[in-house]
């Protein structure tokens, strides 16, 4: 996905710059910042409180990147048995461990399971709009 930035016209008044632009900053864009690679960036809303203990809570948004593969310590979404999850990816010897807050959410695949590694969490976006505030046009916000 190509890009391209609009060039805002510089402003004069009678000749002369304004001091504002002298020390003109670039604009900042969200979407540079968190998407490294825009075709292989996803969006996903937490649906559970298993990553809590990582800072992962309910409704928070993930930032995923399906091109980089996991190492150890990675939070991984991933695919198995027929529903998606949202884990610290541990390889060990022949099993893998998919590691959450709570023990008895963590799961244990042997190579023999189907497992499908879905993608890298790369960044969570932490809503802090108060729920007073969602009214109107910021109704939509996502937030918690």
């Amino acid at each position: 996905m190509l890009r391209v930035k609009k060039q805002r016209p510089k402003r004069d008044v009678l000749g002369f710059r304004l001091p504002m632009l002298t020390y003109e900053e670039p604009e900042l864009d969200i979407s540079e910042i968190i998407v490294i690679d825009p075709d292989n960036t996803f969006f996903m809303r937490m649906g559970s409180a298993a990553m809590t203990d990582y800072h992962i809570l309910p409704d928070h948004i993930l930032v995923i990147d399906r091109t980089l593969n996991p190492v150890k310590g990675s939070i991984v979404v991933f695919y198995h048995e027929g529903d998606f999850y949202t884990r610290e990816y541990v390889p060990g010897g022949d099993k893998l461990e998919l590691r959450a807050g709570n023990p008895a959410d963590c799961i244990i695949i042997n190579n023999t399971q189907n497992f499908s590694c879905w993608g890298v969490v790369t960044l969570t976006l932490n809503p802090v709009l108060q729920p007073q505030h969602k009214i109107g046009r910021y109704a939509r916000v996502c937030t918690c």
